[in-house]
C-alpha cells in the first residue's frame, strides 16, 4: 500500500511538472513570437527613419539653395564705420556713393541698388566691430561687376577705413567654399584658369580642357598629378583667373 502510494504521488508530481513545463513552453513560445513581431517592427522604424532623415536632409539642402539664390544679387560691404550713413538720405544713395569712391568707378558707369541695410543685431558699442552693409542690386550683372572691380583692387579704402566687399551667400556655404583656397592658392602657382561656380563647384582649365571639382582634396590630388607640378613650373604666359 506504501508503494502504491507513492507511486501515485509520483505520478501526481509528473503530472504537475508536465502541465508547468507545458505552461513554460507556451510562455516561451509567446515570448518568442513577440520578439520576432518586435524586431519586424523595428526593422520598419529603422527603415522609416533613415528615409525621413535622407528627406530632411534633402528639404534642408533645398531650403539652402533657395535663401542662397534668393541672395545672388547681394553683397556685404565689412568694416564701414557705424553711423557713417546717418548723414545720406537713403543707405542705397550712401552705398552708391562709397562704392563709386572706393572702386573709382566714373559715370560711364552705372548701377542700381534696390536696397541696402546693416545686418541684423543691437548697434556695437564704440571701438567694437561695425556691423556690415548688405546691399541688394537690381541686377547680378552690376553685382558681378562690383565685385570684379573689388577683386581686381585688391585693397580698398574710405576715408581711411580699409572695407572688404563680399558676395552674401549663409555661413554654410561661405564655409564650403573657404575649403577650397589651397586650391585656389595651387592654381596661382601653376598659373592656371580657375573659377569658383555656384554653389560651389571648382573649375579648373588645363590645356583649354575644363574639370570640374566638387571636393577640395580630390582637385588638389588632381593638380599635384599634373606634370607642370611635378616639375615645379608655371604655365606660361600665366593666364588671368576666370570668373564665376
Amino acid at each position: 500500500a506504501s508503494i502504491k502510494s507513492d507511486v501515485a504521488t509520483i505520478k501526481g508530481d509528473l503530472n504537475t511538472l508536465t502541465n508547468r513545463i507545458s505552461s513554460v513552453e507556451l510562455r516561451v513560445n509567446n515570448l518568442e513570437s513577440g520578439a520576432v513581431d518586435r524586431n519586424e517592427r523595428l526593422d520598419k522604424l529603422e527603415e522609416y527613419m533613415e528615409y525621413q532623415a535622407k528627406y530632411a536632409s534633402e528639404l534642408w539642402d533645398r531650403i539652402q539653395d533657395l535663401e542662397n539664390r534668393s541672395r545672388r544679387n547681394n553683397i556685404r560691404v565689412i568694416r564701414v564705420p557705424e553711423g557713417t550713413e546717418n548723414n545720406f538720405s537713403s543707405n542705397t544713395v550712401f552705398l552708391m556713393g562709397l562704392l563709386r569712391d572706393c572702386l573709382q568707378l566714373g559715370p560711364e558707369i552705372s548701377f542700381e541698388i534696390e536696397r541696402a541695410h546693416r545686418s541684423l543685431g543691437p548697434k556695437p558699442s564704440e571701438g567694437q566691430r561695425p556691423r556690415p552693409i548688405i546691399a541688394c542690386f537690381l541686377r547680378f550683372t552690376d553685382k558681378s561687376r562690383v565685385l570684379n572691380s573689388a577683386r581686381e583692387m585688391g585693397s580698398l579704402s574710405w576715408q581711411g577705413e580699409k572695407i572688404m566687399v563680399f558676395p552674401d551667400m549663409l555661413p554654410e556655404l561661405a564655409a564650403q567654399r573657404h575649403g577650397s583656397t589651397p586650391v585656389r592658392h595651387k592654381c596661382k602657382m601653376l598659373g592656371l584658369r580657375y573659377a569658383m561656380q555656384y554653389p560651389a563647384i571648382f573649375r579648373i582649365t588645363v590645356a583649354g580642357q575644363p574639370r570640374q571639382f566638387t571636393d577640395p582634396e580630390e582637385a588638389l590630388t588632381f593638380l599635384q598629378e599634373l606634370p607642370q607640378a611635378k616639375e615645379g613650373r608655371r604655365e606660361i604666359p600665366a593666364p588671368r583667373r576666370e570668373e564665376k
